[in-house]
């Protein structure tokens, strides 16, 4: 009996150790303020412009093709990375570029702020920050009793960055994954405390047009789960028509569903039919590739999506070459910003 009762007190002990470590790990470091922030660089705005370029990526933490995979990466890997990013990022002169999986002094990219370098490298004027994953440690991607192959402690998110001033930063968090309890009783309840929210990010940027500053809308909608990727395409659509009765609205980020529409999800049918806003690299594979895997490219999950009739295409298209420092590839957008009286009809709806 009394060996039972010492049993029992081991393991009363090991689960509140356990529950306090969940608590601390998922406990974030930054107050809600500094979740959403705005910075502004050394250089000067940009010369206005008649065309303009846009960019979205996901530079999934400058991991290359190890991303989200449990090996060990060294500080070499991440700066050759960085290093070809910064090449790659320079050769295209975007105005704006929207980041997602860019880490802000994260464990697993030996705490590099990868934004604000990449901004001074390349002569940015401004940045909009949006954090999405604030954690003391995140025991992922090898297993929970290894630690030699987990995050640590996490500071990632989106970004925006803009040679010309940001007048306002929006950061909104889109509905969170509610299908945890397929992976087991108990990741399924842990899993939440330590999992990144979903971000649609604003900026409102002064462009040089009077009176007709742009609306970015960067995203990066659920990897994991249509189901929570339609809702989130829900809230989504209710922002984006918030803004586009205002201004010219870029849409763009990693929606994690494909063009062409795949016919068993309703998340691009719910944010686009009935708007104006067309896909400017084709629906189809061809003759542009995907954009993931970066290394084969087969999907087509990166986008960028212009409002007919305010944003006039001039082109776009998916960059290749190599090496390439994320697992997925940037897509690029050059485009005019047209008069608020020349609006075009809506397209055909897409069909989920």
């Amino acid at each position: 009996m009394r060996l039972l009762r010492s049993l029992l007190l081991v393991a009363a002990l090991l689960l509140a150790g356990f529950a306090g470590f969940v608590v601390w790990a998922s406990s974030g470091t930054l107050p809600e303020a500094a979740l959403a922030t705005t910075t502004t660089y050394d250089a000067p705005t940009a010369t206005p412009t008649d065309t303009l370029t846009a960019v979205t990526y996901n530079i999934g933490y400058l991991s290359g093709m190890t991303n989200n995979a449990p090996v060990d990466r060294s500080p070499a890997l991440y700066a050759r990375h960085l290093d070809a990013a910064t090449r790659m990022l320079d050769s295209l002169a975007a105005d704006v570029i929207g980041f997602q999986e860019i880490d802000l002094g994260a464990a697993r990219s030996y705490d590099v702020h990868q934004l604000d370098t990449l901004a001074r490298r390349l002569g940015y004027h401004a940045s909009a920050t949006a954090i999405n994953w604030d954690e003391r440690y995140v025991p992922f991607p090898g297993p929970w009793y290894d630690p030699t192959d987990h995050f640590g402690a996490m500071r990632s998110g989106q970004a925006i960055l803009s040679r010309y001033p940001i007048q306002r930063h929006e950061r909104v968090v889109l509905p969170p994954m509610d299908a945890f309890d397929r992976y087991g009783p108990l990741l399924g309840r842990l899993a939440p405390a330590l999992y990144l929210d979903r971000l649609a990010q604003v900026a409102l940027l002064n462009v040089g047009v009077p009176d007709r500053p742009l609306a970015v809308i960067n995203v990066h909608l659920e990897a994991f789960d249509a189901p929570t990727r339609e809702r989130q395409a829900r809230a989504l659509r209710a922002l984006v028509d918030r803004y586009r009765e205002a201004y010219p609205v870029l849409l763009l980020g990693d929606f994690n569903t494909p063009l062409p529409v795949d016919a068993t999800e309703a998340t691009l049918a719910l944010l686009l039919d009935g708007t104006s806003f067309r896909p400017a690299v084709p629906d189809t594979l061809t003759p542009i590739p995907g954009t993931y895997p970066a290394d084969a490219p087969v999907r087509k999950i990166d986008h960028i999506f212009y409002e007919a009739g305010e944003i006039v295409p001039v082109a776009a298209f998916v960059v290749g070459g190599a090496p390439q420092p994320s697992d997925h590839r940037a897509v690029a957008l050059r485009f005019v910003l047209n008069e608020p009286d020349s609006a075009l009809s809506s397209p055909p709806a897409l069909q989920p």
